[in-house]
């Protein structure tokens, strides 16, 4: 697998189709090596094992059955990617069924067809809403 921008591209669709869209949480193995690294850019950078990045996806997918993820604009530099997504289907928990409709970006070091490092933001506020966490809806604008 290519490390320019096209290969970077392909990884991100190829991930993005298999994983979340197909629901195939063990397809996420293909994506990484032995140890991931997530964080970094101002937060702690973590070491992750490839399985328990396929454990925590499979439990996305058992919370969402019907998960959907569409991916926006996708900016590559090298081996560096960031993509816009955003999530719907129907989150399943104790508090009973929420439908769900979040956005947000990720940002990854792809190489060799590898996620060596992952990270990402979302809008975990209007998320803890929508999951029913929170009762009453709040809206957080950051100043840019």
């Amino acid at each position: 697998m290519s490390d320019d921008a096209e290969g970077v591209r392909h990884v991100v669709e190829e991930y993005v189709r298999r994983v979340w869209n197909e629901h195939d949480a063990a397809a996420v193995a293909d994506f990484a090596p032995d140890i991931t690294e997530m964080g970094g850019s101002g937060e702690p950078v973590r070491q992750v094992a490839r399985e328990e990045l396929v454990a925590r996806v499979a439990t996305v997918l058992s919370l969402i059955p019907d998960h959907r993820l569409a991916v926006g604009k996708v900016v590559t530099d090298g081996e560096h990617v960031v993509w816009e997504w955003r999530l719907t289907g129907t989150f399943h928990s104790e508090r009973g069924s929420h439908p769900v409709d979040v956005s947000g970006l990720t940002y990854w070091q792809v190489r060799g067809g590898l996620i060596i490092n992952r990270g990402g933001i979302m809008d975990m506020v209007t998320w803890a809403w929508q999951i029913g966490i929170m009762e009453k809806r709040i809206r957080l604008l950051m100043p840019v």
